[in-house]
């Protein structure tokens, strides 16, 4: 089961999307905040979904620490701000993906299943990978 942390300062956007991951099989729990958010990077979540303005703590900065604590842990952006410079920028400091709000549910299913299928195929290669003989033989 994929565990998933959702932060957002806005309750209800949280709550939404920890119904629908639920549903979807995922393991789902939330932060209203960038501090909050960094305290439960304990529970060691497979992918985060940050919202880039808080009133806290930009995202930008939680994303930065996120990648310091954990850098193969995937992080998928949202914003209210429909601006491709905050989604490029959110890429080249680490996210896996970027979105929008509204947040349209069917893609962010699809988002996570990607990711996840990913971490699968990656652990799977890692697992059985070919001997590969040395280059003085």
């Amino acid at each position: 089961m994929t565990l998933i942390l959702v932060v957002d300062d806005d309750v209800s956007i949280c709550r939404i999307l920890e119904r629908f991951l639920t549903k979807e099989g995922h393991k789902v729990f939330t932060a209203h905040g960038g501090s909050e958010a960094l305290q439960k990077m304990s529970e060691k979540p497979d992918i985060i979904l940050l919202d880039v303005m808080m009133p806290d703590m930009h995202g930008f900065k939680v994303l930065d620490r996120v990648k310091e604590i954990s850098p193969t842990t995937d992080v998928i952006m949202m914003t209210g701000l429909d601006e491709h410079a905050v989604g490029i920028e959110s890429l080249r400091r680490g996210a896996c993906e970027f979105i929008t709000k509204p947040i349209d549910l069917t893609h962010l299913a699809r988002i996570v299943d990607l990711k996840i299928l990913d971490k699968t195929v990656e652990t799977e290669a890692t697992k059985e990978a070919p001997w590969i003989p040395e280059e003085d033989e």
